[in-house]
């Protein structure tokens, strides 16, 4: 088994199609097939089902894919490493951050490395952890800052805590609610709802503290990825979210408040998420230092 039978597999793998496959990797099907059945020879296994349309890996197959990532990510970091110490330049670090993350210490990090260290090139990518994630075991990101994975979840990474905050209900000052003590979650339900995307990590924990309540999952009136926008239609409304207390910190988010909802009220803990093993170039160091020096100057929330 070499390196190229692993990228060919990854490749037919992650497309499902042999022909989509070889035409991505600029060879002809009876080369790629032949490849793979080679493969399949030296390992005594079948790695794939051949369907009427396309392919599927078998539960080897499967096995082996999660190895033919590793190897992919790996040597994609030792060929950036070498080339880093080659030239002696920084090359461009690729950070993934959550939607808190680019409104509030991130950006403070960033500038005071662009300023420490003029060479450096970054490129900050926003999104929500499970697509970030997957970029970062993809070796397309160096790392991310979000909320941590929970444990069972980081069989293939590393974490650095940062910081701590809450996840809760959040609206704007003025709110009918605002100044209730110990709401209960039934009285919330008459409110609308504006929420982050349903597939994320904090839409699903809201809906399954409702079902652990015996209460139905608010609808949401309005979802978005924007978190600039979420607040600013909370403050333009009566509207309730499930978002963090740190949100709170940023200027869009100082007119707003966290309810005092203890059911619905959630600890967790945000930070640097890496490759287990993978390669931190000098200058993605530079940022992640930058990060827990910001991050350690601020009060507990």
């Amino acid at each position: 088994m070499d390196l190229r039978q692993l990228e060919y597999f990854l490749r037919v793998a992650q497309r499902g199609n042999i022909s989509l496959a070889a035409a991505e990797l600029n060879i002809t099907q009876p080369t790629l097939t032949k490849s793979i059945r080679l493969l399949e020879d030296e390992l005594g296994v079948k790695l794939l089902e051949r369907l009427p349309r396309g392919v599927a890996l078998t539960d080897v197959g499967l096995r082996l894919l999660r190895h033919a990532e590793a190897v992919h990510v790996q040597v994609k970091d030792a060929s950036r490493e070498i080339a880093s110490l080659r030239s002696g330049t920084f090359g461009v670090v690729a950070i993934g951050a959550g939607p808190a993350w680019l409104r509030r210490n991130l950006p403070q990090a960033v500038a005071e490395v662009l300023k420490q260290h003029p060479g450096i090139q970054l490129r900050v990518e926003g999104g929500f952890d499970e697509a970030l994630f997957r970029a970062l075991r993809d070796g397309e990101l160096d790392f991310v800052v979000a909320e941590l994975p929970s444990p069972e979840d980081r069989r293939d990474v590393e974490v650095i805590p940062l910081t701590a905050d809450n996840l809760g209900v959040v609206c704007r000052a003025g709110h009918p609610l605002a100044r209730r003590r110990r709401i209960p979650m039934r009285d919330l339900l008459p409110f609308p709802w504006v929420m982050p995307p349903r597939m994320t990590r904090a839409h699903r924990r809201f809906d399954a503290l409702f079902v652990a309540h015996d209460l139905p999952p608010p609808t949401s009136s309005l979802e978005t990825g924007s978190l600039a926008f979420l607040i600013n239609v909370l403050l333009h409304s009566d509207a309730l979210t499930f978002t963090v207390s740190k949100s709170l910190s940023t200027r869009e988010g100082k007119d707003l408040v966290m309810l005092d909802v203890p059911d619905l009220t959630v600890r967790r803990e945000a930070g640097i998420v890496i490759r287990r093993g993978g390669w931190l170039s000098p200058a993605a160091q530079h940022v992640a230092d930058a990060l827990k020096a910001i991050c350690a100057t601020e009060p507990e929330n």
